[in-house]
């Protein structure tokens, strides 16, 4: 048996919404929902995901926080940094869904020329590989803060990343100590699975996002129903889940598994694949939007889901997005030739 996905909302991060979408998320949280999806694009104004998932995460005690956040028009050492710090803030209720750009807004926000296809997987690759690296460039001891000999960190217990890629690379070790999870959850949206690519998504990814289109007004009758079919299309039926499970999953269970199942447009936003529709919601949306009735929805929905198992129980305050996958939390192996304190060393043995 595998562990049942997690239920989450997707919310644009618009600034005129940020209020109700603060509202909404303290709402879901006491309603018991396992996730937040935040997602924004910078050429049309929105607030960056990460910067608003850090506001959330104070105000909330159980819900995850998933930022959907493009990996080819960022420098990839301060990304992986940001999602570090993330995690911290939330206590290790962050994971990251990969969003791939390939068109020329997206790139002229950020002065480059946008990417083919082809090109935007491989530097896709690049960014998740040098991200796990950079988490995984301190030793869960590393801090010692030994006030007497004035020692913050012990160096033989950080490394260097040392990536070489196509179009960039990076030294390390990290400037944030390693994060509550160790690594963050990587999962890879049906809306961006083309562009992110293969190797990404099937080898590097902790799973996969089921995304399930609504109408912004869908019943919670409708919204079960939908995740239902769009659960039955995947491959996965009740009698294939334990919802009691969630920290047995077996460590090798496939990367492509379906870890979250993404509700689109109750904020009344575009398909996540739709490119010519309206980017944000009109005033009418606006007007109508009620976080407190949209949570009751989306909460009896998650109540009939769990009571066939198809989705994870709620999460219990403190919980990791990892424990809630049913994702053990690895250990740091630190690599004597990548060991930062090796220059040092060198010099002792070159001196002797």
């Amino acid at each position: 048996m595998t562990t049942p996905p997690v239920l989450t909302v997707d919310l644009p991060s618009t600034p005129a919404r940020l209020g109700a979408v603060r509202d909404l998320a303290r709402a879901l949280d006491a309603a018991g929902l396992g996730a937040l999806s935040i997602s924004g694009d910078a050429e049309r104004g929105d607030l960056h995901p990460i910067h608003v998932a850090s506001h959330l995460a104070p105000l909330t005690r159980a819900l995850s926080l998933v930022v959907r956040t493009d990996a080819v028009d960022v420098e990839p050492f301060h990304l992986a940094t940001q999602l570090m710090s993330l995690d911290h803030i939330s206590g290790g209720r962050a994971g990251w869904l990969v969003e791939t750009r390939t068109d020329d807004e997206a790139a002229h926000v950020v002065g480059r020329e946008a990417l083919d296809l082809e090109a935007a997987r491989r530097e896709t690759t690049d960014v998740v590989t040098v991200a796990r690296l950079v988490w995984d460039s301190w030793s869960d001891d590393a801090v010692v803060r030994d006030a007497e000999t004035g020692v913050y960190v012990d160096a033989a217990k950080l490394q260097y990343v040392d990536f070489e890629g196509e179009t960039f690379s990076v030294r390390g070790p990290s400037i944030t100590p390693r994060s509550p999870q160790g690594l963050l959850p990587v999962l890879v949206a049906d809306a961006d699975r083309a562009a992110v690519g293969d190797v990404v998504a099937e080898q590097l990814a902790d799973g996969r996002a089921v995304d399930v289109v609504l109408d912004a007004d869908a019943t919670a009758q409708e919204i079960a129903g939908a995740v239902r079919e769009a659960l039955g299309a995947a491959g996965i039926v009740g009698a294939d889940l334990d919802p009691t499970s969630a920290d047995a999953a077996p460590e090798g269970a496939a990367p492509t598994a379906p870890r979250l199942v993404r509700l689109v447009g109750l904020l009344g936003q575009e398909e996540p694949a739709d490119e010519e529709s309206e980017p944000h919601p009109t005033e009418a949306d606006e007007d109508a939007f009620r976080p407190a009735e949209l949570a009751s929805r989306v909460a009896d929905a998650a109540a009939q889901l769990r009571a066939d198992g198809l989705v994870a129980p709620a999460p219990s305050a403190g919980a990791t997005l990892r424990e809630q996958f049913g994702l053990p939390r690895p250990d740091v192996t630190i690599d004597p030739a990548r060991r930062s304190d090796r220059a040092r060393t060198a010099q002792k043995e070159t001196a002797r």
